[in-house]
């Protein structure tokens, strides 16, 4: 005890000490001031901020007002109401970050159920917004857009690249479970998004289990039907050898000759773009690259979620310190060896495919 007492006098000595200035002037020695770390838009710098919530203050305050009547107010575990913008800095910290869900409540004290709750209804109202920041681009961004593609690797007509990524769930509790366990074994979502040239996600679908191959998504998808009866003539979408060759979306060749080679190594420089995003995506928001444990809906929601936020930060021009290029290793050799499983490759498909071989590889 007699140690404790004198260190609580030496810290009253401290307190009392006068120190003199540069010009003899007597004053008392400055306190620290410690930052409120319960309001991150004044404690953090603006940098802190990004790395935290993968958008800037700005982005988020226009989301706030954004969702704001879509979030109730649920109560932390103390009864305590928590506003809008505490809901939403906490669910989008849970998908940046990944972390536990009771690891964020300590952080922002409240509650692991009360964390739970925010993910749940901020994801959701986030989604809401998917018509508004998740969409194909019309007019200039159009021709912007296809200019910008074939300016990747001189690929014409582009118009985005289209694939599938897997998303790992907990084996979810409805009836035939099975259906979302993947090829490589684990349950997942299968999610199909079509992307720009600037990693912008154009087209999400995140409602499919994890053993449904990424051609039947596509061609059950209203995106399909649209691009069917509205899309130009010279326009399409490069997809992988997992989808047929059709006049709207060009796969590889089996190369016979120099410019077939040309035209295939165009093509995998060019829809790699969509194997970028999703790289960019998962390392934005780590929670989707690990095993996402909420419900199945609740999943479905944070992924498109997730997509809008991440399209905000494109908007913004807010980068993360690599762009998910070192995460993809490009084996052409490998991907010319996949071709010849490719079925239902249309007439129509195959002339447009050669035609472009001719007049530009």
């Amino acid at each position: 005890m007699a140690a404790y007492e004198q260190l609580w006098d030496d810290l009253d000595l401290l307190d009392q000490l006068e120190e003199l200035d540069a010009e003899g002037v007597v004053g008392r020695r400055r306190r620290r001031i410690v930052t409120d770390r319960m309001n991150p838009f004044t404690a953090m710098s603006d940098d802190e901020f990004m790395d935290r919530f993968r958008v800037r203050k700005t982005s988020m305050y226009d989301l706030i007002e954004e969702i704001r009547d879509h979030l109730p107010a649920p109560n932390d575990s103390r009864g305590c109401p928590v506003p809008p913008h505490l809901q939403t800095l906490i669910a989008i910290r849970c998908m940046a970050t990944g972390d536990h869900q009771m690891t964020l409540g300590d952080c922002h004290d409240v509650s692991q159920t009360t964390v739970s709750q925010c993910l749940k209804v901020v994801s959701r109202a986030i989604a809401s917004l998917s018509r508004h920041y998740i969409q194909p681009p019309s007019g200039n961004d159009l021709q912007r857009t296809i200019q910008d593609f074939h300016a990747i690797h001189g690929m014409p007509g582009v118009i985005g690249a289209i694939d599938c990524t897997h998303i790992a769930i907990l084996r979810p509790s409805v009836e035939n479970s099975e259906v979302f366990r993947c090829r490589k074994g684990f349950f997942s979502l299968n999610v199909q998004a079509v992307c720009g040239p600037d990693l912008r996600f154009h087209n999400v679908v995140a409602r499919w289990p994890g053993s449904v191959h990424d051609s039947r998504i596509f061609y059950n998808s209203r995106l399909c039907a649209d691009i069917e009866t509205n899309l130009n003539p010279r326009y399409h979408l490069l997809g992988d050898a997992d989808y047929a060759l059709k006049r709207y979306l060009l796969t590889v060749s089996v190369p016979t000759n120099e410019h077939e080679r040309a035209y295939n190594n165009s093509h995998t420089h060019t829809r790699n773009t969509v194997e970028r995003a999703f790289g960019v995506l998962k390392r934005r928001f780590g929670y989707l690259g690990k095993k996402v444990r909420t419900n199945l809906d609740t999943t479905k929601a944070i992924i498109v979620a997730a997509m809008v936020l991440h399209n905000i930060a494109v908007q913004t021009r807010l980068v993360l310190p690599q762009d998910g290029r070192d995460m993809i290793n490009i084996d052409i050799n490998a991907l010319h060896n996949e071709v010849p499983i490719q079925r239902q490759a249309n007439v129509l498909g195959r002339l447009k495919r050669q035609q472009i071989i001719t007049d530009y590889f």
